[in-house]
C-alpha cells in the first residue's frame, strides 16, 4: 500500500487547534482567526520555513474545504425569509432601506457602478482593461467575511444577512460575468458561454423533486430513523446534494463554488425543525475539519515569489486600496438607516475584505494577457492588506456596548426552553446559556436569545458581569451539574440570587430558591384536582393568556377608579395587592400607587398594562 505522509496534515491541524485558544487565552478579540490561521501558514509554507512539501491531497481538502465553506454560507441563508420579504407589488422607497435583499442588491449595484469610474482613475496612470478592472475591482472575500460574522454571532440577525447575501450576489455575478468576459476576450462570443442557465434549471428541478420526495411518509420515517444511527443519513445526504451541484457546475465549465453555493440555498428551503441537529453536524465536520485547512493552505500557497519587484507597483497597490474602499465604504451607508452610520462604516469595511476571489481573477486576467505580473503582484498585496486591515477596522467599529439582561437561564433543557419563552412573554430581557449545540440551535429556532458556551465555565460568568440585582436560573437536565454550577455561582463569584431544582443541604443564602419538584408536582395535582379547569385553561392557552403581576407607579393614575381607565379589551384585572390587604377590583374601585395588580392577558395586552401602570 502507498504510504501517505500524515506530517503536512498534523501540522496543520496543530495550528488550527492552537491559534483559537491562543487568541481567546490571550483575549485578542479584534483579529480574526482566519488572518493568524493564513500568516501561520504562510510562515510554514515553502518561502519562509519550507516545513510542508508538496501533498496533492492538501490541495484537494483544501479546495474541499472552500467549497464547504460556500455551501454553509448558502446554507445560512434563509431563503424562505428573503422570498417573503420580496416587495408585493410597486417598490417602496422604505424598502431600499429595510428589505435586507433590496439593500444587498443595492450595495452590489452600487459598487459595481462605482467600480467604472475607479477603474477608468487607475486606467489613467496603469493602462489595465478596464472592464476587466471594473469586475476585480467589485469583489467580496465571501470565504473571509462568513467565519468573522459567524464568530461575531451576526449570521442569523439582519446585519449579517444583509452583508451575506451581498457576499452572496457578488460571487454569483462575478463568476458569471468574468466567465462571459473571459470566454468572449479568448475566443469571442459563443453560445456556450451561456450554459451557466443550466445550473439556474437545476436549482429548481431539485427544489421540485425534493418537495415531492418530503410528502412521501416512508421517505420521511426512513430519513428520521436514519438521522442518529451510524449512517447518519441526512448529513449523507446534504454532501450528495452539494457533491452533485458540484460535478454539474464542473461540467458547463463553470467556477465549482457557484455549485456549492446553490446548493446550500436549495438544502435551507428544506430545513425547518431538523435544521438544527443538521446544521451543527454539517458545522462540526466543516469548521472541524475541512475549513481551517483551507485557510492554512491559503498562506502555504501563497506566491510570495510575485513581490520581488512590487516597489514598481506600490502606487498601483495604493490606487487599488483606495478603490476598494471607495467603491464599497459609500454604497453600504444605505445601511445607516437601520443600524446607524458607526456600523454601517463596519459593513463597508468588512465588504472591502479582498482575497480569493480576487486574486483568482488577477489569475483570469494573467492568463488572457490582459494584466503583467507586476500588475498581477499588485493586486496580490492589495488583497493581502485589505484582509489585515478590514477585519480589525470592521471588529473596532462594529463593537457595541455589551448587553445585561434581566434574567440569565443556565442550561436548554425542555424546561429552561418553557421557562425562557414564558418569560420572553412578559417581555423581560432573558439570556440562556447553553453548551449543547442541539439546544442552542432550538433556541434559536424559538427566537430567544443564547450563548452557546460551557455552562460550567468560571470565566463565561465573569465574562458576563452578572450584577447582584439579576436572577439566575439554573436548569440543566443534570442535578448534579445544577448544584456544581450553582457552588460556583456563590462561592467562587458570591452571587446569591439563584433559582434552581434540588434540595438546599442546609443553604444558609435566603436569596437561594431551591425548588423541589415532588413539592411542585404536588402542588399541580391539587390544582388539578381542586380548579381542574381554570388550570387545564391557562396551560392550553399559554403563548395566547399569562398572568402578570405589575407595581403600581403611574402618578397619573392614583386615584383613579377602574372603571375610568381605559385597559386593553384583551386583558383583564384579577386581584390588587395593598399593603396586607388583597382586593377583587371592579369599576368603582379606586387605584392608588404602590398596589400591585395582579393581569391577565395576551402578550400585546401585557405590554399595555405595562405601559399604563408603570
Amino acid at each position: 500500500m502507498h504510504s501517505i505522509d500524515y506530517w503536512p496534515l498534523f501540522l496543520i491541524f496543530v495550528i488550527a487547534w492552537g491559534v483559537p485558544i491562543l487568541l481567546t487565552w490571550l483575549k485578542v478579540s479584534r483579529v480574526p482567526a482566519v488572518i493568524v490561521e493564513i500568516t501561520m501558514g504562510v510562515i510554514i509554507g515553502p518561502h519562509v520555513l519550507n516545513l510542508l512539501g508538496i501533498e496533492p491531497y492538501l490541495d484537494f481538502l483544501a479546495y474541499t474545504g472552500f467549497l464547504f465553506l460556500i455551501f454553509l454560507s448558502g446554507l445560512e441563508t434563509d431563503i424562505q425569509k428573503i422570498i417573503n420579504s420580496f416587495p408585493r407589488g410597486k417598490l417602496k422607497v422604505i424598502d431600499f432601506f429595510s428589505n435586507s435583499f433590496v439593500v444587498a442588491l443595492f450595495i452590489y449595484v452600487c459598487s459595481l457602478i462605482l467600480s467604472y469610474p475607479a477603474a477608468l482613475v487607475i486606467n489613467s496612470f496603469y493602462p489595465v482593461d478596464t472592464m476587466f478592472l471594473m469586475l476585480m475591482l467589485s469583489t467580496v472575500a465571501l470565504s473571509f467575511i462568513v467565519p468573522i460574522l459567524k464568530s461575531d454571532g451576526e449570521l442569523n440577525r439582519k446585519f449579517g444577512q444583509i452583508l451575506l447575501l451581498n457576499g452572496a450576489i457578488v460571487y454569483i455575478m462575478t463568476i458569471i460575468l468574468i466567465s462571459i468576459y473571459a470566454g468572449i476576450k479568448a475566443s469571442g462570443f459563443k453560445a456556450e458561454l451561456m450554459l451557466f442557465i443550466l445550473i439556474f434549471v437545476a436549482f429548481f428541478a431539485a427544489y421540485k423533486i425534493g418537495g415531492w420526495l418530503t410528502r412521501f411518509k416512508t421517505f420521511r420515517k426512513l430519513s428520521y430513523t436514519l438521522e442518529h444511527a451510524a449512517s447518519q443519513i441526512r448529513v449523507r445526504g446534504s454532501i450528495a446534494v452539494m457533491l452533485a451541484f458540484v460535478v454539474i457546475a464542473g461540467l458547463i465549465n463553470t467556477e465549482l463554488i457557484m455549485g456549492a453555493f446553490f446548493a446550500g440555498s436549495l438544502l435551507s428551503l428544506f430545513l425547518s425543525k431538523e435544521r438544527s441537529a443538521l446544521m451543527f453536524k454539517l458545522d462540526g465536520m466543516s469548521y472541524g475539519f475541512f475549513i481551517p485547512i483551507f485557510f492554512i493552505m491559503v498562506g502555504v500557497n501563497l506566491d510570495l515569489t510575485a513581490l520581488k519587484n512590487i516597489e514598481t507597483s506600490l502606487p498601483f497597490v495604493a490606487l487599488l486600496l483606495v478603490a476598494f474602499y471607495f467603491i464599497q465604504l459609500v454604497p453600504s451607508f444605505i445601511m445607516a438607516r437601520l443600524f446607524g452610520s458607526k456600523r454601517a462604516l463596519s459593513a463597508g469595511m468588512l465588504l472591502s475584505t479582498r482575497l480569493g476571489m480576487t486574486i483568482a481573477v488577477g489569475q483570469i486576467g494573467m492568463e488572457l494577457g490582459i494584466i503583467s505580473p507586476a500588475i498581477n503582484a499588485g493586486i496580490v498585496v492589495a488583497a493581502i492588506i485589505t484582509c489585515i486591515i478590514s477585519p480589525l477596522f470592521y471588529k473596532m467599529l462594529n463593537e457595541v456596548k455589551k448587553k445585561t439582561y434581566k434574567i440569565y437561564i443556565v442550561g436548554g433543557s425542555e424546561v429552561a426552553v418553557h421557562v425562557a419563552e414564558r418569560v420572553k412573554l412578559h417581555g423581560m430581557n432573558c439570556l440562556v446559556i447553553e453548551s449543547r449545540g442541539d439546544a442552542w440551535y432550538n433556541l434559536q429556532e424559538k427566537g430567544i436569545e443564547v450563548m452557546h458556551a460551557d455552562v460550567t465555565s468560571q470565566a463565561i460568568y465573569e465574562s458576563l458581569n452578572i450584577r447582584a440585582t439579576e436572577s439566575v436560573i439554573v436548569l440543566t437536565e443534570s442535578v448534579k451539574k445544577n448544584q456544581k454550577i450553582t457552588a460556583l455561582l456563590k462561592e467562587k463569584l458570591g452571587h446569591n440570587k439563584i433559582i434552581t431544582l434540588g434540595a438546599a443541604d442546609g443553604d444558609d443564602f435566603s436569596e437561594t430558591q431551591y425548588i423541589h419538584i415532588d413539592k411542585v408536582l404536588a402542588s399541580h395535582v391539587e390544582n388539578l384536582i381542586v380548579r381542574p379547569s381554570a388550570i387545564q385553561t391557562l396551560s392550553e392557552s399559554f403563548g395566547q393568556y399569562a398572568v402578570e403581576e405589575i407595581p403600581m407607579t403611574n402618578k397619573k393614575l392614583d386615584g383613579k377608579m377602574v372603571k375610568k381607565v381605559a385597559f386593553p379589551a384583551s386583558g383583564s384585572l384579577v386581584m390588587i395587592r395593598r399593603s396586607k390587604e388583597i382586593l377583587i377590583p371592579h369599576g368603582d374601585t379606586h387605584l392608588l400607587l404602590g398596589d400591585t395588580i395582579t393581569v391577565i392577558g395576551d402578550a400585546t395586552a401585557l405590554i399595555e398594562f405595562r405601559n399604563q401602570l408603570e
